[in-house]
């Protein structure tokens, strides 16, 4: 019996998950023993980290949406100051989008955590969450750290502060260790999505192949593909961007009728060239995202 079974939700929803996150099975598994169901009282915070591309967003609104929970959903990048991240979250929770009808206004002036607990548990209370598990999903989150010092211990608490049933999710690239604030915090449950293998990713890329091939042979394509870039690149949507750039070319000689689809060799010195040329720019990028990612964990440490 797979661990997704054991879930209170409905056994169709579950089988899309498990359809929609191949390999991250496990992740997904805790999330929903975590989740509970609607009613019942979550943990107060859960923090989710992992490099770029290992499916840490991904799997999170996949389930959020699948599910039909009562969510938010906010990156720190766009919602950058207190003030901005306080009013985007509450005017998600009602539904509203600033724009010339209401002067790109927001649905309530919010300048300080104490206001945004009140706010929050009023809009709660009037879209009637009281009573289910409300997610609010904070990206990028790391970013917090750069704002007010009482904002980050704050959300960690939100759910003690507010009295309602509500679970504040940190998605970051950084552990939690060298995330934590000195001045200490509650500590959050933690959860590591780890890169994925070279037969995970073997597994997703294939999953994609396009109906006017056979699965064997959009495979064989995905086993060239990850045997050049693999050493350099494990970001899953990279990865899928490379796939489908660079897929027509290998066609190329079967579609020319120089070639049949078992004949590999061939196939392989026709878009050899090609995926080396694209290798040199996908190296580049990646020495370059290290480098930043450096950086900014100094910066936060």
């Amino acid at each position: 019996m797979s661990a997704l079974e054991l879930s209170p939700y409905p056994g169709d929803k579950l089988q899309s998950l498990e359809k929609l996150a191949l390999c991250r099975e496990s992740q997904l598994s805790m999330l929903l023993t975590l989740f509970g169901e609607r009613s019942h009282l979550s943990f107060p915070s859960i923090f989710i980290y992992g490099h770029t591309g290992t499916g840490k967003t991904y799997v999170l609104q996949t389930a959020l949406r699948t599910l039909e929970l009562p969510h938010v959903f906010v990156n720190c990048v766009e919602c950058y100051t207190a003030r901005i991240l306080f009013e985007e979250i509450l005017n998600q929770l009602y539904n509203h989008c600033p724009g010339p009808e209401n002067e790109f206004s927001s649905y309530e002036r919010c300048d300080t955590f104490n206001e945004f607990v009140r706010f929050f548990k009023r809009a709660t209370a009037s879209r009637g969450l009281r009573n289910e598990t409300v997610y609010i999903v904070l990206d990028k989150a790391d970013l917090l750290r750069e704002m007010d010092a009482n904002l980050l211990p704050g959300f960690l608490r939100l759910q003690e502060l507010t009295g309602d049933n509500v679970t504040v999710i940190l998605l970051t690239e950084i552990a939690w260790e060298t995330f934590r604030p000195n001045t200490g915090c509650f500590e959050p449950l933690t959860i590591y999505f780890a890169d994925y293998s070279k037969v995970e990713l073997q597994k997703i890329l294939s999953s994609d192949h396009p109906e006017d091939y056979s699965p064997e042979f959009y495979a064989s394509y995905i086993n060239i593909l990850l045997g050049v870039f693999y050493t350099v690149c494990r970001d899953v949507k990279e990865l899928r961007h490379l796939a489908a750039l660079n897929f027509p070319k290998f066609c190329e000689p079967v579609v020319k009728g120089e070639a049949k689809e078992t004949d590999t060799h061939k196939l392989w010195r026709n878009i050899e060239p090609h995926l080396k040329r694209a290798m040199q720019t996908v190296y580049l990028r990646e020495i370059s995202r290290a480098a930043t990612d450096c950086v900014r964990v100094q910066g936060l440490s």
